[in-house]
């Protein structure tokens, strides 16, 4: 083996360069990594949203449509890009990494005012904005010891919790009732165990005492 002479240098410029190239080397594979992950984030999401669209097809009601964009307009949702309304029978909706939100046509027919949809607008925008789906990816791909069952339900609920108290926040701000969306996670709760593993973390989401009344707007309720 051919030996390697190393000379140590104790000027203070040469040091402070070696230094520099040391942080952008550093910077250049951290920023690489960073954007490696980014990109399979917006592929899988890309991914997720053509296999929803290929499983339930859009919906005609294109009014529900035009009602989603109006209120990420008003409500200045800004990482929304797009709105997509889906024809699936079950309560959900979706907010997609690269910046489309899904709602399903089960979800729309069990609202019955705008303040109901805007808290589901603002919890799932609160997704991208406190970059819940990087934090689910970089548990997926670097998970910590001992990451049971429990502690990934435990992650989970953490950030139901995270987007409901964003989504309460945004309401208020707008002069909105985010106590309504109460009224319509009671409706949903029973059927959505069907379709998904979240009835727990509906369950618990839910305020059953000390409600106001449920306004009833006639854009919702003339079905």
């Amino acid at each position: 083996m051919r030996a390697i002479n190393i000379k140590i240098f104790n000027h203070p410029s040469i040091n402070f360069i070696l230094s520099v190239i040391l942080l952008l080397s550093f910077h250049s594979s951290i920023t690489a990594q960073t954007y490696e992950n980014h990109s399979s984030l917006l592929k899988d999401a890309e991914q997720q949203q053509n296999k929803l669209i290929a499983s339930h097809g859009h919906s005609n009601q294109t009014k529900w449509q035009r009602k989603c964009h109006q209120m990420i307009e008003s409500l200045q949702l800004t990482q929304f890009k797009d709105c997509i309304v889906i024809k699936a029978t079950f309560a959900n909706a979706y907010a997609m990494a690269h910046g489309s939100v899904i709602l399903t046509e089960g979800l729309l027919k069990n609202i019955n005012n705008d303040d109901q949809l805007a808290h589901i607008l603002a919890h799932e925008h609160a997704h991208l904005v406190l970059q819940h789906h990087q934090q689910a990816q970089k548990l997926v791909n670097n998970p910590p010891k001992f990451f049971t069952k429990s502690r990934v339900k435990k992650f989970y609920r953490q950030i139901e919790q995270q987007a409901d108290q964003s989504a309460d926040q945004w309401l208020i701000k707008f002069k909105l009732d985010p106590l309504q969306i109460n009224h319509y996670l009671m409706r949903i709760e029973k059927t959505a165990k069907e379709h998904s593993n979240d009835h727990q973390k509906i369950k618990n989401r839910i305020q059953r005492h000390d409600l106001p009344v449920e306004k009833r707007a006639q854009f919702w309720t003339k079905r």
